[in-house]
């Protein structure tokens, strides 16, 4: 009797040890892709799933704002997931929670420095001197144009950076009114534009972000060395609004507070759009549109364009083998990530880089790259740079390229609302 207990209690253990066997560690992987990018994404998950029998990632995905507000509730509840995406300017606020676990070792190990990524997203995974996450991709402006209204106007489309006065003139040109006249023409009825030259966003935050980038190209960030108070001279950022201000108001060659500035690229009521790379899949649907891609004007003395850069974080997590298995997914995915350019957007990861080079309307995003000019990286980066439409740099987009207010009032009111976020 006893020798058979023993030898039922053996087998439960076997059978007990081989169903644990058999279970795959589950691992939760949550991201803010929620278009086409998210089908992408998915598919890379389930590459890895199919080769890595042991190992189960759930990918969930839904908009980043919310997806946040779900992260730092669940970490209260010590349920974050094992992995999290985010954009580089997001990792100084949660890592000064400390919800995010330093993984420069893990980088280290995995063989990986700074030479093989671009350099904005290699810098973007830093906070206060430690190395947060891995970088994933870079995406930033460029200008997507219509390659039919191009050759219908004869202009030859750029392949590189161009400068401000080079952008104008293709823009006027670009832009036709009922009669057929351009901008500056005598006769040119600027209440009657058939065809825009550019499309540019001034609704949304889109157009701080505008504005954002010509201030770097005169060479100065927005904020002060200290991170503390708004830092830039402000003839040098009445200067940045003004060129894009001129552009509704004095040039006509964008329309005024445009709903879908993407929409009316579409249908060819513009000839260009500055835009990030998440839009190729719209471009690639819209049934005959052919189009291409150019960096966005250099109009000042320095090359720089608004970009920002998806990068992978291990949430600060008890249990040892997932915080491993999770570390193993990711760097997988690194060295995978130039499937990941199917999404749209530019690998980070210098070899996946190169098959980016290959698709189709990569060229601009391409040669923006090295000139990628990240907001600045501090843990209130989500109240200073708010999306919400009551949102101080929305607001001051809005005055001045849609209500054509003032610029220098509307600029000294951002900064007073930013400083005082700063200080609260």
């Amino acid at each position: 009797m006893r020798f058979k207990t023993m030898l039922l209690v053996v087998v439960a253990v076997l059978v007990f040890g081989a169903l644990s066997m058999a279970q795959p560690l589950q691992l939760a992987f949550w991201g803010g892709w929620t278009g086409p990018d998210g089908n992408v994404m998915r598919q890379l998950v389930a590459e890895y799933n199919s080769t890595h029998p042991n190992v189960h990632v759930t990918l969930t995905t839904m908009q980043w704002t919310p997806l946040f507000t779900k992260f730092l509730v669940s970490s209260r509840g010590g349920q974050s997931p094992n992995i999290l995406a985010m954009h580089g300017p997001d990792v100084p606020e949660f890592a000064s929670y400390g919800l995010l676990t330093p993984i420069g070792n893990v980088i280290k190990a995995a063989g990986f420095t700074a030479k093989d990524f671009a350099p904005a997203a290699w810098n973007g995974t830093f906070y206060d001197e430690k190395q947060y996450a891995f970088p994933l991709d870079l995406h930033m402006n460029s200008i997507y144009y219509n390659k039919k209204l191009f050759e219908k106007a004869g202009i030859t489309p750029p392949t590189g950076w161009i400068s401000g006065k080079e952008f104008l003139n293709m823009a006027i040109k670009l832009t036709i009114d009922k009669n057929g006249k351009h901008p500056g023409e005598l006769g040119f009825d600027p209440n009657n534009i058939v065809q825009y030259g550019i499309a540019l966003y001034s609704l949304n935050w889109h157009g701080f972000l505008e504005w954002y980038e010509l201030l770097r190209q005169e060479g100065y960030d927005f904020l002060n060395p200290s991170m503390d108070k708004v830092g830039y001279p402000l003839e040098a950022g009445e200067k940045a609004w003004k060129w894009l201000q001129d552009l509704f108001f004095k040039y006509h060659v964008a329309p005024v507070g445009a709903n879908s500035p993407l929409q009316d690229f579409l249908i060819g009521k513009t000839a260009m759009l500055e835009d990030g790379p998440w839009e190729i899949p719209a471009m690639k649907a819209q049934k005959g549109l052919e189009w291409g891609t150019f960096p966005i004007p250099q109009v000042f003395a320095h090359k720089a364009v608004w970009g920002s850069g998806h990068v992978l974080t291990i949430p600060v997590h008890q249990d040892k083998a997932h915080m491993k298995a999770a570390e193993d997914f990711v760097i997988w995915l690194v060295k995978h990530s130039d499937k990941w350019a199917l999404s749209g957007n530019i690998p980070a990861y210098n070899p996946a880089r190169k098959y980016a080079s290959s698709l189709v309307g990569r060229n601009g995003f391409l040669k923006s790259a090295e000139y990628v000019a990240m907001l600045p990286r501090i843990p209130k980066e989500s109240q200073v740079f708010s999306s919400a439409s009551v949102s101080p740099i929305v607001v001051a987009g809005q005055n001045i390229l849609v209500r054509n207010q003032d610029i220098m009032s509307v600029m000294k009111w951002m900064n007073q609302q930013i400083d005082m976020i700063l200080a609260q």
